[in-house]
């Protein structure tokens, strides 16, 4: 992989680990979802992105919760 290939992917992963977020609310819809579903199914190091955004989620709930 040259390195302008392998920096093409870094950037695209970087715009699906940005979508996270509203994959796990529920506000992802039409390509964004679409791409992001299928990064799921076809990289195994999605799904170790995937729960660092959930984690990542729930710390930020939590503190929302201690504030209220």
């Amino acid at each position: 992989m040259s390195p302008q290939e392998n920096a093409e992917n870094m950037s695209r992963r970087d715009e699906l680990e940005a979508l996270l977020p509203f994959y796990l609310n529920g506000t992802l819809d039409g390509a964004d979802l679409a791409a992001v579903e299928e990064w799921l199914a076809t990289d195994p190091a999605a799904m170790a992105a995937l729960e660092e955004a959930e984690a990542e989620l729930s710390g930020a709930s939590a503190a929302n919760d201690a504030i209220r």
